[in-house]
Order: C-alpha cells, then sequence, then structure tokens
C-alpha cells in the first residue's frame, strides 16, 4: 500500500462513517477506531518493510575513544546508544576510532557519515540534530599556586588557556580574552600546565581526571579541577542529502528510546555519572 493509497483509504471511510452511522456516535467512534488500527497496523508493516530495505546498508560512526562510551572495541554506552537506534532498521553500524580533529574530518569530507560527539554548531559543514546524546561538565586543571584565588571563567582572563586540537571551548565560554594553545592531547596538557608554559587545561571533567592517571609524570596533588560549564553533546553528520536522512531518522528514533526508558537503562546500565534529559527514570 501507498502513502497516497493509504490517505484516500482514510478518506473513504471516514466520508462513508457519515452517510452509513446516520449520526450514531457509537457507530461513529467504533469506525474511527478501526481505521486508526488499520493506520498503525500500516506504518508497523512499513518499519519492517523498511528494516528489510536498509538490511546491511552501512553506516559508519567515528569518535575518539572515551573509556566506557566509545571504546576501541567498539563497546561503550554512545556506540550502543547509535546502535539501538539504527540497527532495528536493519542498518550495520560500523565504528571507527580515531582522534577528534581526524573525526571531524573524516565526515565534513563525507568519508565517514557520523561522528561522536559535539557540542551544538560547534564544526562547520556538519549537520546537527535536535537531540543531544549527553551532557558533559567541562573543567579546567591548574595549579593553585599560580593561580591562587579561583573565580570560575573570570580566572581566564589574561591567561594562557590549553585544550585538545580542534576544540572550539571559546564558543561556549563567557570569557574569551585569553590566549588559546592547543595541544596534541590531554596528557600533553597536564604536562604544560604543571611546567607552568600553559594556565591551564579545559576539558570534561572526566577525561582531565582520567588524563591524569596516564601521565605519571605529574602529580594530581599540585592541581585543582574545577567545573567552569556544563555542555551538551550531539552526533555531527555529513552535510549530504544521506546526513539529512541519517539526522531525522536519528531524532525520531532517540526520542522514542528516550520516553520508551530504553535510554536510561542504558545509561544505568553503564552507572553513568548522570542523566542529562528531563524524563521519568531512575537515574
Amino acid at each position: 500500500m501507498t502513502h497516497g493509497t493509504m490517505r484516500e483509504t482514510v478518506c473513504w471511510c471516514f466520508s462513508n462513517t457519515n452517510h452509513r452511522d446516520n449520526g450514531n456516535p457509537a457507530l461513529v467512534i467504533t469506525t474511527i477506531k478501526r481505521v486508526m488500527m488499520g493506520v498503525f497496523l500500516f506504518f508497523l508493516s512499513a518499519t519492517g518493510l523498511y528494516a528489510e530495505d536498509r538490511k546491511n546498508e552501512e553506516i559508519i560512526i567515528v569518535s575518539e575513544s572515551w573509556a566506557d562510551a566509545t571504546e576501541k572495541d567498539g563497546t561503550g554506552l554512545y556506540w550502543d546508544i547509535m546502535r539501538q537506534i539504527y540497527e532495528p532498521l536493519g542498518y550495520n553500524v560500523i565504528n571507527f576510532t580515531t582522534n577528534y580533529s581526524r573525526s571531524v574530518y573524516l565526515v565534513q569530507t563525507q568519508k565517514m557519515d557520523i561522528f561522536l560527539g559535539s557540542y551544538i554548531d560547534e564544526q562547520e559543514d556538519i549537520l546537527y540534530p535536535r537531540w543531544h546524546f549527553d551532557a558533559e561538565h567541562v573543567a579546567a586543571a591548574y595549579k593553585p599556586s599560580v593561580i591562587k584565588d579561583w573565580q570560575g571563567q573570570e580566572s581566564l582572563q589574561g591567561r594562557t588557556v590549553g585544550w585538545v586540537k580542534g576544540y572550539g571551548y571559546d564558543e561556549y565560554l563567557v570569557r574569551t580574552d585569553f590566549a588559546i594553545q592547543e595541544v596534541k592531547n590531554r596528557r600533553q596538557g597536564l604536562s604544560l600546565v604543571d611546567s607552568e608554559r600553559i594556565d591551564m587545561l579545559i576539558d570534561a571533567y572526566s577525561e582531565i581526571e582520567e588524563a591524569f592517571q596516564e601521565n605519571n609524570k605529574v602529580d594530581r596533588r599540585d592541581f585543582a579541577v574545577s567545573v567552569l560549564t556544563n555542555l551538551k553533546l550531539y552526533p555531527g553528520f555529513s552535510d549530504s542529502e544521506r546526513g539529512k536522512a541519517l539526522r531525522d531518522i536519528y531524532d525520531q528514533r532517540f526520542e522514542l528510546l528516550l520516553y520508551n526508558g530504553q535510554i536510561a537503562a542504558l545509561f544505568k546500565q553503564y552507572e553513568w555519572e548522570f542523566f542529562p534529559f528531563e524524563v521519568n527514570s531512575d537515574k
């Protein structure tokens, strides 16, 4: 049944209801229920056909490796969310791991379909959806011996601030009157703060703490880590017709999974720090 045929069928049923039932409310309601059930069954069938049509069609999703979120072995909360969105429709989700700036480049040049994750409108030539999939505490790591009186974002004024290449934190901070030095990775950034070549490193709070564990050349006790702001994380889609279609599917499916509790279940499974959505959940 085509969409046009479905519309014609619905219109025919409602039109004939008026003549056949002669205004009998009970009969009208019964007929309407039958029509709506038919429409529901049509869409249910169409979803199955859509999944069959998309069987084995690949979607390539690229990301930096984040602990418990986008692990190199394909496990993690974010990978699982994307699989829940696309695989029931018949897509074969392929995960690819590289550094952040290359992830963005591969999607901007349409070599891959989606990258994780981005702040809203952070990158050019990228399509953004309505729904975020997570949010993170953005923090600054600094030495109290250098910045003695921490005043939140006001403490950035006149400082030299570092972050990983490709991150655009200056677009989301109130204070922007500071010098920026991009670093290759967080470990390098912490070393630069430790040697006082930069004043602070900005990144997600959890990523900074993980970098301390990986960098045995710095002493965590010499540092303070303070939250600057909270930012939502979005998938970034290639700016193409295919990207638009995948973005629309993402928004529709994510909303469905959010309100039926499946997103909350994944967050709970991974014992995530917090649940950045205002819906009923056990989180």
